[in-house]
C-alpha cells in the first residue's frame, strides 16, 4: 500500500487512488461506523447564559 506522501513525492498520485478505491467498493457495516463516528464526535454542549448586563458607574 502506497501512502499519500510517497505516492505525491513519486508522481504516483493514479496508483494511490486505485488501491482507496478498491477498498471503499467493499461493503462494510454502515451502522457500525455510523455508531462509531457518532460516538468519536461526541455530543454538543449547550453554551451557557451569558450574565446579565449591569449599569456600571466607573
Amino acid at each position: 500500500m502506497v501512502t499519500l506522501r510517497k505516492a505525491r513525492d513519486e508522481g504516483k498520485l493514479d496508483e494511490f487512488i486505485k488501491e482507496r478505491e478498491a477498498e471503499a467498493s467493499r461493503e462494510g457495516d454502515e451502522d457500525a461506523f455510523n455508531r462509531g463516528l457518532r460516538s468519536m464526535a461526541g455530543k454538543s454542549s449547550e453554551a451557557p447564559k451569558a450574565s446579565p448586563r449591569r449599569d456600571r458607574d466607573d
